[in-house]
C-alpha cells in the first residue's frame, strides 16, 4: 500500500468500526448521513463559519458544516474555482480552508475580523487557527504564519531542509506542532517512508523533534491527522507497514504529552482523526457505498455513531486534483518544483485478492461500461496498488471530465461503486 500525504490511494477495509466491505462481500447499510453528498444547494452562512460553529469538512467545492441543528452545505465566501480541502474550524474563533487550484493555491480564513485570502506559490495544506485567531499552514518544506491582526504571511523554515511539512496545529498560542518528513533518498527515491512530529517555539524560533519513530527502505512509519485534545495533549494516527509484506498497513492511535508519545490502542483499519466534539473523538471514515468521507463520533464504549460528513484533514478520492487535470504536473520537493511526465486520469477498482477475481471484475466492467480495462498490481502500478493484491484500471479519455466519468461508472457498475476511485498514473 502506498502512502499518500493525507490518505491512501487504494481502499483498506475498516473492519468493525468502519463497516466497509470488499468487492464481492456484503455491502454495509448506508445511513441517512452517508447520503449527505446529494441534492441540496449550497447556502451562504459566513457568520456560522466566522464563529466556528460545530465542525466542518470539505465536499467538492463547498463546506459541510455540522451543528446541533444538522448538516448544511455552505458556499465558501471566496467564491473561487477549484476544490475545497482541509477545513479547520475552531469554536468561537472561525474557520480556515484551502482552495486547491491549478498551480498556486488559496488559503482562506473566515473569522469575525472578516474573510482573508492568501495566494500561495505552491501546494498549501492543512491550515489551523490558534485560540486568538493566528493562522498557520504548511507549504513546501516550511510553514506560513499570519498573526490575528497581521496581513502578510511570514515564512518559517522547516527543521529538515528539502523535507515536507504537513498538519500543523497550535498546541498553544506560542507553540506549533507539525508533522515533518525527510526528503527522498537514493535508497527511497519516492514516496514517504518516515515522518515525525516536531515542535516550533514562536518566541525562540527553535525546532525540537518530539516523536522518534524510525523507517527505511522496507519498514515505514508515518504520522497523520494530529489534533489538540481537550486535556491539552496531542492525539494522532500512526500508520506503519513493510514494503515487502503483502498485507494492509497497521493503524494506531497515539497521544503526545510534552515530549512523551504513548500508544493508546490499535485501530481496526483505515480511519483518521477529524477533531473533537467536547471530549469525544471525531473520526473520518470512508463510506463504502459512495466513497464520501463520513464524520463519526466515538462513544464512551468505543462504538461509533454517524454525526456528519465531509473530509476534514483527509483528501477525497472521488475528486481530481486541479494540478493533475491536464498537461504536465509538478511535485514540490523542498523549495523547488521539479517537472514530471504528464499524468493521465484513470478509474481504479479494487482491491482484489486474486488475479482471477480481478479478471472476473474486468469482464463485468467491460460489458457494463463499454471500456477496455487492464489488470494491474504493485509491479506495474506501485503508486496506486499495494503489494499482494490486484486492481482493475480503466483509462479516462484525454479531455474528459474525470469526476463525471467516475459518476457514470458508479451508475453503470453499481457492484463496484464503493471501490472505485480517480487516480493519476
Amino acid at each position: 500500500m502506498k502512502k499518500g500525504l493525507v490518505t491512501l490511494m487504494a481502499a483498506v477495509a475498516v473492519g468493525t468500526l468502519g463497516g466497509a466491505a470488499r468487492p464481492g462481500g456484503a455491502a454495509p447499510a448506508v445511513s441517512a448521513v452517508a447520503r449527505c453528498d446529494g441534492g441540496r444547494v449550497a447556502r451562504s452562512d459566513v457568520h456560522g463559519l466566522a464563529v466556528g460553529a460545530g465542525f466542518a469538512g470539505a465536499d467538492g467545492g463547498a463546506i459541510r458544516q455540522t451543528t446541533a441543528a444538522g448538516t448544511e452545505l455552505i458556499a465558501p465566501p471566496d467564491r473561487g474555482r477549484g476544490i475545497v480541502r482541509h477545513v479547520a474550524s475552531r469554536a468561537d474563533v472561525g474557520t480556515a480552508y484551502v482552495r486547491d487550484r491549478k498551480g498556486g493555491d488559496l488559503v482562506v480564513s473566515v473569522t469575525e475580523r472578516g474573510v482573508r485570502r492568501y495566494s500561495t506559490h505552491a501546494e498549501a495544506s492543512q491550515p489551523a487557527l490558534s485560540a486568538r485567531g493566528d493562522l498557520v499552514w504548511a507549504e513546501r518544506s516550511g510553514l506560513r504564519l499570519v498573526g490575528a491582526s497581521g496581513r502578510a504571511p511570514r515564512p518559517i523554515a522547516g527543521p529538515i531542509p528539502g523535507g515536507m511539512t504537513f498538519s500543523p496545529l497550535f498546541a498553544s498560542t506560542t507553540t506549533i506542532v507539525v508533522a515533518v518528513a525527510p526528503p527522498p533518498t537514493a535508497k527511497v527515491p519516492e514516496d514517504e517512508y518516515l515522518s515525525n512530529l516536531w515542535r516550533y517555539d514562536l518566541r525562540s524560533s527553535r525546532w525540537v523533534q518530539v516523536t522518534h519513530f524510525s523507517g527505511g527502505v522496507d519498514r515505514w512509519t508515518i504520522v497523520r491527522t494530529p489534533f489538540l485534545a481537550p486535556d491539552g495533549s496531542i492525539q494522532f494516527v500512526r500508520m506503519s507497514g513493510r514494503a515487502s509484506a503483502d498485507r494492509a498497513p497497521r493503524y494506531q492511535l497515539w497521544r503526545l504529552r510534552g515530549n512523551v508519545a504513548l500508544r493508546l490502542r490499535t485501530l481496526p483499519g483505515e480511519m483518521f482523526l477529524a477533531g473533537f466534539d467536547g471530549s469525544a473523538r471525531l473520526w473520518n471514515i470512508r463510506a463504502g457505498a459512495t466513497g464520501a468521507w463520513l464524520i463519526r463520533r466515538e462513544r464512551a464504549d468505543g462504538s461509533l455513531e454517524d454525526v456528519g460528513c465531509g473530509a476534514v484533514m483527509v483528501d477525497p478520492l472521488d475528486r481530481t486534483d486541479p494540478d493533475k487535470r491536464s498537461g504536465g504536473r509538478t511535485t514540490a520537493i523542498g523549495a523547488a518544483s521539479l517537472p514530471e511526465s504528464p499524468a493521465a486520469d484513470s478509474i481504479l477498482v479494487g482491491d482484489f485478492a486474486s488475479v482471477a477475481a480481478a479478471n472476473s471484475a474486468s469482464t463485468t466492467i467491460a460489458a457494463a461500461f463499454g471500456s477496455t480495462p487492464s489488470i494491474v498490481d504493485a509491479t506495474t502500478q506501485p503508486a496506486v496498488v499495494r503489494p499482494g493484491v490486484w486492481a482493475v484500471l480503466i483509462p479516462i479519455a484525454s479531455g474528459a471530465d474525470a469526476e463525471a466519468e467516475l459518476a457514470r461508472f458508479r451508475t453503470a457498475v453499481p457492484t463496484f461503486a464503493g471501490w472505485s476511485w480517480i487516480v493519476s498514473v
